[in-house]
């Protein structure tokens, strides 16, 4: 047996060391090797720290000391660009080379297979079609008609938190709320079902306790989910699915029972809404069948040119990710809203006097007198700046690519780098966050939540920094063809929610601390809990 160990070991010595040359040999032809990072292990690379729940400091800190281009390592020392830069960002998504990044192959597969062939996993002219389709659906106009549904929404909200507090200080977790809230929203307003009922003595939706377990589940696969796009040209769907089930890791076997789980849903009602339209459209009345945002697509859908026209599994794909990206990160801005305004108990207050203000005879204002209230848009805009529920984005370049800085940095030889030559595929993260809090942009108070810096001019630095976001000066909705297209819904129903609540309810901080972590979505989890949650004291005011 001796020889046979000599011949392993020899072996496995000689492989590391082939690695390790391959890694020396990349490494000095990389056309990053000339840009600044911080070190890194050998085989992860910086993947730890980068998806780490708690690595908040070092995307805010630790790589930003680096500059504005900073490089990073993925697996095995292949190279990551980290980039904030405004004009590196507006070239990638906006400008000269928006037409060849777009999302990391795994993204896109992943998301195809949670969601199916729709716009978060199509590329290229396929998803410029699709979202030529759903533009429509996301207009201002239909904002405004869409509104009341969110009143209705919101009053039934109000009511059963109104009598949970009974009156009283009482610990509520908000996050079950705001998810619940969010869920039924965009049950309602999206696809035209109803998910919740919203009463105190009800339990959340199947849908939304499944859905809220996609992200949790998924994120301690980062090293797995560099393997989907080999894994999904393996043999049929049904084989990959038995695959899944059969998995080692208990992770990929729950995530498979999730996913059928949202397909039936997502298949079922889409069935439930063309069935209803075809009926509507029987008797003369297809304008009765509601302004709910999936009919009026899959009507506008009907009458489009066939280049433009979805098919019904994309039209189903749309809804789960209509569903998934309108509840998920809608319920986690508004937890940290109310979070902040509980640890800000003067603004908290100053918000609710305007807000009760607005209020007359508890009307129900019209959009556009919800959409410019000063301090609440300042108070939303402040905290999607300082806390955007998505840390970080990743994109990919088809092909290689130069890109430009606004802020050259110091490359390691000395030399001043004003240009970033990048290889096809080769990971650039965009660092939101990081952005959001840049001291040249935003100023020595980059780091502190200050809604009153809305309420005038902003500074030349901002304005002039022509960041590509489609939401106020910042990157936490992204910009470019794969921008965030329900920002304006989020908007609209984050505003409707806070309106409703802090009129009539105090929010204080929890005796339990919560910890924020950095998944795909940034959430909450008071401290010894088992899962996300976000207890608040609430107390309901007198009218």
């Amino acid at each position: 047996m001796a020889p046979i160990v000599h011949v392993a070991v020899a072996s496995f010595t000689i492989l590391t060391l082939k690695i390790l040359v391959e890694l020396i040999s990349v490494s000095i032809r990389s056309p990053l090797s000339n840009l600044p990072g911080p070190p890194s292990s050998i085989f992860l690379g910086h993947i730890d720290q980068l998806f780490h729940p708690q690595g908040w400091d070092f995307h805010m800190k630790t790589v930003a000391a680096f500059g504005t281009a900073v490089r990073l390592r993925g697996f095995l020392g292949e190279d990551v660009l980290y980039l904030t830069d405004p004009l590196g960002l507006r070239s990638i998504l906006t400008k000269e080379h928006g037409d060849i990044y777009d999302e990391p192959p795994m993204i896109i597969e992943q998301n195809k297979l949670l969601w199916g062939p729709g716009l978060s996993s199509s590329t290229g002219a396929a998803h410029k079609k699709q979202r030529r389709v759903l533009n429509a659906v996301f207009s201002v106009q239909r904002m405004r008609m869409i509104m009341p549904i969110l009143w209705d929404v919101t009053r039934r909200l109000e009511e059963s938190l109104a009598k949970l507090s009974r009156g009283s200080c009482t610990e509520i977790d908000m996050l079950m709320w705001m998810s619940r809230v969010s869920l039924e929203s965009i049950g309602q307003a999206g696809v035209g079902v109803p998910f919740d009922t919203l009463a105190e003595t009800s339990p959340p939706s199947e849908y939304m306790l499944a859905s809220k377990q996609l992200i949790p589940l998924s994120f301690p696969l980062q090293g797995f989910m560099r393997l989907i796009p080999s894994i999904v040209r393996i043999g049929t769907p049904r084989f990959r699915g038995f695959l899944a089930k059969i998995a080692p890791h208990p992770n990929i076997r729950k995530l498979r029972e999730i996913i059928y789980i949202l397909y039936n849903t997502n298949k079922s009602m889409y069935q439930q809404r063309v069935h209803v339209i075809m009926q509507a459209e029987k008797i003369g009345g297809a304008e009765n069948t509601g302004n709910d945002m999936v009919s009026v697509l899959i009507q506008q859908n009907r009458g489009v040119d066939a280049v433009y026209k979805l098919s019904d599994d994309e039209l189903i794909s749309q809804m789960g990710t209509l569903i998934y990206a309108g509840h998920d990160m809608t319920s986690v801005a508004l937890s940290r809203i109310l979070h902040v305004l509980s640890l800000n108990q003067e603004r908290q207050e100053r918000l609710r006097l305007e807000l009760m203000d607005a209020r007359v005879q508890r009307r129900d204002i019209s959009y556009d007198e919800l959409m410019v209230l000063p301090y609440l848009d300042a108070v939303c805009k402040e905290t999607l700046r300082l806390y955007p529920p998505v840390t970080q984005l990743h994109r990919v370049p088809c092909k290689d690519s130069s890109i430009p800085l606004a802020r050259p940095v110091m490359g390691i030889d000395g030399e001043t780098i004003d240009h970033i030559c990048i290889g096809a595929g080769t990971t650039v993260v965009v660092g939101v966050a990081a952005v959001n809090r840049d001291p040249a942009i935003w100023g020595a108070d980059a780091d502190q939540w200050i809604p009153e810096r809305w309420l005038g001019p902003l500074p030349e630095t901002v304005v002039g920094a022509y960041l590509p976001g489609v939401y106020t000066h910042t990157m936490t909705f992204m910009g470019g063809g794969r921008s965030c297209i329900g920002f304006k819904f989020a908007e609209m129903e984050i505003k409707t929610v806070l309106y409703v609540l802090l009129s009539r309810m105090k929010f204080e901080p929890s005796e339990t601390p919560i910890v924020w972590n950095m998944f795909n979505f940034a959430t909450p989890t008071a401290q010894g809990s088992d899962g996300p949650c976000m207890p608040l004291k609430v107390t309901l005011l007198s009218e």
